[in-house]
């Protein structure tokens, strides 16, 4: 019962020693048993029904939920111990039975030290989990050996926490395996992007990782990857994701978290590909033993990690499992693994693949979810780079020039191993090149040349003397052919790598196939430019691109040095802007061309506005925003970027400053010699200044100005400041003039309706006097002339009438008011509101807003505080609603007639004001304005003003 050990020599008479002291639960002593005794009631302890009846105690400590229930059962089971006691007291002659009570309390205290309720060891099992354990469980004859014996897992359950040493070494081993994972897994490792060298790769994770969205597949359901470490749901789910993705980096951050977690669990990782067994079947305990002593240098036995996986305390992270070639092989191992988690159903299980090839073997979507990890978003972009800057030691303002100068390769810096070599170009140079090709050239090198001679991996010889002439040709054939770009087979590539060998180096056909399938395995076994993809029906190979840039950059790379003439570089390059004018394909052979033709930019140019001269509207558009587009990639002399330019201008006189946004982001995409080119013309003609600065208003109000580089905001306020007399026919340019007082109020039309909001490039978005409101009573100190714009406003409703405006727009331009906001303190009001045309701005905002969302408040109405305080506005509401005088039953009474005058009288109160209450409406009946986009984001502030 103790454990305990009796002195080797003991008399009863003399030592107590060997005896066994009873205690009540208050701790006071009830008796003590001599050493015969102790051996009475080890021998009834031991008996099958006494051991079947603790056994059933650990079943419900296990599974139920209520304490109530756990201690009634608790009861019951004292009563059968205390009874079978006496009868086994009876049939022996043994004189021990009335202590039966304290003994139970005696096995209880035993029971809670090996198996607390509250131990982390055995924390609470939903009841979806105690079904998987006791799925074949019936009642107390069959554990005892009728037809229906319990499972494998629950007779482990049982005997685990049975066994007091076997609990413990579980305790231990689990320390153990968390110790060790924890300093294993303490660093995130970049040595991808630095040189051995020079300065550290390793940083905390805490530093460096950005977490993880995880979209479940076949469903909008997005989570982030956190879920997996508080694993008490027993997660079973695979993460797809394509190369480069950062399955690797989620899966060291999930080990390093479960190590450092507050609740217990080993993590055990196994790398599928140094799995043994030829056919993928594999005993995957040892597997695990054999990854705990190679990784963390720890001998476990089986036993104990079976122990581990038996009680739910251990998450298996299954790691590449696309990196088994063989597919049927693969196929045996998924279904190992399926077994597995069948066998040891408590355990949380991750299994990470790539998406291509998955579904030549995937797992059982009945027991495992599918989760899909993608690229970076903007905002993670930004979170990394964020802390990268910090962790290496960089300013914010670097981080931020580095966000501007990766706009121009969008599609490579979402990627996250491809970020991070933008990160590490961005230190070793100090900038991001402009140039496409320049940037594209460096992270191929880093990925196809560098990445394994910086870790010491052999390169076979033809991989570093043809490896990039190789690529090119490649990628052409990849390009050329739409079918192949979902995979070609290993056969057909050899053929084409076997034949570049034997007529550009001299290779003879024997030896050129040989180095050809080498070649092919080590791309196979490295997966970064040109891998591994799977199998198709017949088991034969699928090679691809990783990444679709690169497949485009090396394809440049050949069809420029293919070309003959410069007009079919022309021709390629306008094909590739057809195909996909999202596509690298057509700067990068601009670059090319530029870099083999003498004048080759300017002559490429020359011949697209050619083109466009003799097309039609859209097919000049088309030119024309190619022609923009490529400005920033090779310099250009004056008479080609005049020629863009003039066309540029000429269209935007014909056209209208709502369409063509993609034209004008092209524009304000420029970088310095062409953008300083285009704003002289700018500023030596009045119309053509107005008319961009049309275009980049839009961009201004819709919080999109941002996005450019802050030249273009300098530039552009001082081209509005050179206009003499504007012409306030566009509402977004005479907000911006308003907006950042290039203009007074009383030089604008008298009616103002065109302050509250206005369309930009389709969107309806927030105008001056809104923002000007919401400035004023920010919860911050208000900037400077905060109020002004407001307070003309209120003016202009008295020299022009009252604004025209519909109820959907006025909900439109007042969305950016949301539920949270808070009442200001009431001097700011008071303050705010001794100004008579601030106040009548904010009445009238008040009483429109209460008409569009009658009976309830607009959040807008608290955030002013209901100008007058909130029961008055109370009595405003109520006579609007029921009419002036009126009684009503409850709520807050009405105004009378006389109190509307006397208001409008002292001046409290518009002129309007007293008409509204009786009904008279502010808003027009006809909704002709769009609602609002999803992605508005607040302009920038406004400049000092003058």
């Amino acid at each position: 019962m103790t454990g305990d050990t009796p002195a080797p020599t003991w008399s009863e008479e003399s030592d107590e020693r060997g005896g066994l002291l009873l205690k009540d639960g208050a701790g006071e002593a009830v008796a003590l048993l001599t050493q015969d005794q102790v051996a009475q009631v080890s021998q009834f302890v031991e008996q099958p029904e006494i051991v079947a009846l603790s056994q059933f105690l650990f079943i419900a400590r296990l599974g139920l939920r209520s304490r109530r229930e756990l201690s009634e059962l608790e009861q019951e089971y004292e009563e059968t111990f205390t009874a079978r006691a006496e009868d086994f007291c009876d049939e022996h002659g043994y004189s021990w039975a009335g202590l039966a009570g304290a003994l139970w309390q005696l096995a209880m205290a035993y029971m809670e030290s090996v198996f607390p309720l509250d131990d982390s060891v055995t924390a609470a099992i939903s009841a979806a989990d105690l079904e998987k354990v006791t799925a074949y469980i019936g009642a107390a004859p069959q554990v005892a050996g009728g037809d229906a014996p319990p499972n494998a897992a629950f007779r482990d359950i049982v005997d685990i926490l049975g066994s007091s040493a076997r609990v413990k070494r579980a305790r231990e081993v689990l320390a153990d395996i968390r110790a060790a994972s924890e300093r294993r897994y303490a660093e995130l490792s970049l040595a991808h992007t630095f040189s051995h060298a020079s300065e550290t790769s390793r940083f905390d994770h805490d530093v460096l990782y950005v977490q993880r969205n995880l979209r479940k597949r076949g469903s909008d359901e997005f989570r982030d990857d956190s879920f997996l470490v508080s694993p008490q749901s027993r997660p079973r789910c695979v993460v797809l994701g394509n190369p480069g993705v950062g399955k690797s980096t989620m899966t060291q951050n999930l080990v390093h978290q479960l190590s450092r977690s507050g609740i217990a669990y080993a993590p055990l990782v196994v790398s599928c590909k140094d799995v043994p067994g030829a056919d993928g079947a594999a005993y995957i305990l040892s597997a695990i033993t054999r990854a705990l002593r190679e990784n963390l240098q720890l001998e476990v036995a089986e036993e104990a990690i079976g122990d581990l996986a038996t009680l739910g305390r251990s998450f298996v992270i299954f790691d590449g499992i696309d990196e088994i070639i063989d597919v049927g092989r693969r196929m045996n191992f998924v279904r190992t693994i399926e077994a597995f988690a069948n066998r040891f159903p408590l355990i949380p299980i991750l299994i990470t693949a790539r998406r291509v090839g998955y579904s030549k073997a995937p797992f059982d979507t009945r027991h495992f979810d599918i989760y899909e990890l993608d690229d970076f978003s903007l905002e993670q972009v930004g979170q990394y780079t964020e802390k990268w800057f910090a962790a290496t030691g960089r300013s914010e303002q670097d981080r931020l020039a580095f966000l501007r100068e990766t706009e121009n390769v969008p599609d490579i810096r979402t990627n996250p191993l491809m970020l991070s070599l933008l990160c590490a170009l961005y230190r070793a140079r100090g900038y991001i090149p402009r140039n496409r090709r320049t940037v594209y050239e460096a992270c191929a090198d880093l990925l196809f040349q560098r990445w394994d001679a910086m870790r010491h991996i052999e390169q076979p010889m033809d991989h570093r003397h043809y490896g990039t002439r190789l690529m090119q040709e490649l990628a052409l054939f990849f390009y050329k052919s739409q079918t192949a770009q979902a995979g070609v087979q290993e056969g057909q590539l050899r053929k084409l790598i076997a034949t570049f060998f034997t007529d550009t180096a001299s290779v003879d056909e024997v030896d050129a196939r040989s180095r050809a399938q080498d070649f092919l395995d080590f791309c196979a076994d490295r997966a970064w430019l040109l891998s591994y993809q799977g199998t198709d029906s017949v088991d034969h190979r699928l090679f691809g691109f990783t990444h679709r840039t690169f497949m485009e950059y090396f394809a440049a790379e050949a069809l420029v040095r293919r070309a003959r003439t410069l007009d079919e570089v022309v021709e390629e390059m306008v094909l590739a802007y057809d195909r996909d004018a999202s596509s690298v394909l057509a700067d990068v052979i601009f670059q090319c061309a530029d870099e083999k033709y003498d004048g080759g930019a300017r002559d490429v140019v020359l011949s697209l506005m050619e083109r466009s001269k003799n097309s039609s509207r859209e097919a000049s558009a088309k030119y024309l925003s190619l022609c923009l587009r490529v400005m920033n990639a090779a310099p250009l002399p004056p008479q080609s970027t005049d020629a863009i330019f003039d066309a540029l201008l000429a269209a935007w006189d014909a056209g209208s400053a709502e369409s063509g946004r993609d034209i004008a982001m092209a524009v304000f995409e420029l970088s310095r010699d062409p953008r300083s080119r285009f704003i002289a013309k700018l500023r030596a003609d009045s119309l053509h200044a107005e008319r961009a600065l049309a275009r980049w208003a839009r961009f201004y109000w819709r919080g999109e100005a941002l996005m450019f580089d802050p030249q273009w905001d300098r530039q552009m306020y001082e081209v509005a400041l050179g206009l003499d007399s504007p012409r306030f026919q566009d509402p977004p340019v005479t907000a911006y003039l308003l907006r950042n007082a290039l203009v007074e109020p009383d030089q604008l039309p008298a009616a103002w309706e065109w302050a509250l909001g206005f369309q930009a490039f389709g969107e309806t978005v927030p105008g001056p006097v809104v923002l000007d409101m919401e400035e004023l009573f920010a919860e911050t100190e208000e900037p400077h002339g905060a109020g002004e714009i407001t307070a003309a406003f209120g003016a202009s409703m008295r020299a022009g009438g009252l604004p025209q405006v519909d109820g959907s727009f006025l909900s439109a331009v007042f969305a950016r008011i949301g539920e949270d906001a808070t009442v200001l303190a009431p001097d700011k009001l008071a303050a705010a509101a001794q100004n008579p045309d601030i106040r009548d701005a904010l009445i009238w905002a008040c009483c429109a807003l209460f008409e569009v969302r009658t009976p309830a408040y607009h959040p807008f109405h608290r955030r002013v505080g209901f100008v007058h305080g909130q029961p008055w506005f109370d009595r405003v509401s109520s006579t609007r609603t029921n009419g002036p005088g009126r009684t009503v039953i409850s709520g807050a009474e009405p105004f009378r007639l006389r109190e509307l005058r006397t208001l409008q009288g002292s001046g409290a109160v518009p002129s309007w004001f007293a008409d509204w209450c009786a009904g008279r409406s502010l808003l027009t009946a006809v909704q002709n304005r769009p609602q609002p986009g999803a992605g508005f984001r607040r302009p920038a502030q406004p400049r000092p003003r003058r």
